[in-house]
């Protein structure tokens, strides 16, 4: 738990339940009967506690967590994240107890991990003019060219939406009908993947207007995977990336679905006799985390 003592603090948010949210209150006076009785909180209990903070207690927020090798950078561990994906992927997820990271060359934008002109000029600079006659006399840009392309083979991605609630905007847009979202948070996502011996870096993405793309010219190779066009600002999106070179047909990473998985939401969308078909699936799968339908309203 990255060096949270969750029994004090756990004592020190029963201490403090008046500056608490009612559904905080709840949770952590239950949690506080299961600690005096010597019944063991489950992780995602646990979890939830570390994430909770204190009234009056001072933020302490730095720009990079690390825990084995998983890095968080420039986002806050208690932030609330959703995963949108159709029926079928949240099967798999169940069915393997592993998150599927796929590379930015089968990415539906086919501008991910581009660099923008400043950014690619910049890179290639850093490259001698020719290379020797055994690489087919290569220039610089030719080689720029190719170290992109390798990139975006090699680069695999988990992208997840921020926000406290769900949107009709992602729901559409990557989960429509009989869609599945995951609710979660930076600190789950972090912590979820079991003794994981695979670098993964977590960061939101910035956004920026072509104007502005003197700002960010000298992240030129790494930087830009975390850079996307001011036109997706609404996704909101925060990155978990990690590579697996030359292979092009992503990972998929061990986690612990206790540990990541605050809930299950289904589509808005889908027809109220259709729920409980969905749930009943799922629990053959030994899930036993809540779910629940989205509470928005679509328009019809």
């Amino acid at each position: 738990m990255d060096g949270v003592d969750v029994v004090a603090k756990l004592c020190r948010l029963r201490d403090n339940l008046d500056g608490l949210s009612e559904d905080d209150k709840t949770f952590v006076t239950e949690v506080v009967n299961l600690h005096e009785t010597g019944t063991r909180p489950k992780i995602g209990q646990v979890l939830r506690i570390a994430e909770i903070r204190v009234p009056g207690e001072e933020i302490h927020d730095s720009r990079i967590w690390t825990q084995g090798t998983v890095s968080v950078v420039d986002a806050s561990l208690q932030d609330v994240i959703w995963r949108y994906m159709p029926l079928e992927q949240l099967f798999g997820l169940l069915w393997k107890n592993a998150l599927h990271f796929s590379p930015l060359s089968r990415m539906v934008d086919p501008t991910e991990g581009q660099l923008p002109p400043q950014a690619w000029e910049a890179t290639k600079r850093q490259l001698p003019k020719s290379f020797p006659e055994d690489r087919d006399g290569m220039d610089a840009a030719t080689m720029t060219d190719l170290g992109v392309e390798q990139r975006r083979t090699a680069a695999c991605l988990s992208c997840w939406y921020m926000n406290e609630s769900d949107s009709l905007d992602m729901w559409q847009q990557y989960a429509p009908r009989n869609g599945v979202a995951i609710q979660s948070t930076v600190h789950r996502l972090a912590s979820c993947f079991c003794d994981c011996q695979t670098p993964i870096t977590i960061i939101p993405v910035k956004y920026f207007t072509p104007e502005e793309e003197d700002r960010y010219t000298f992240e030129a190779f790494c930087g830009s995977l975390f850079n996307k066009h001011d036109k997706f600002r609404h996704e909101k999106e925060l990155r978990a990336l990690t590579f697996q070179v030359n292979i092009g047909c992503g990972a998929d990473i061990p986690v612990s679905l206790g540990v990541l998985i605050v809930r299950l939401v289904l589509s808005p969308e889908l027809p109220d006799w259709a729920a409980p078909l969905i749930i009943e699936s799922v629990r053959r799968f030994r899930f036993d985390g809540p779910i629940e339908k989205s509470a928005l309203k679509v328009t019809p």
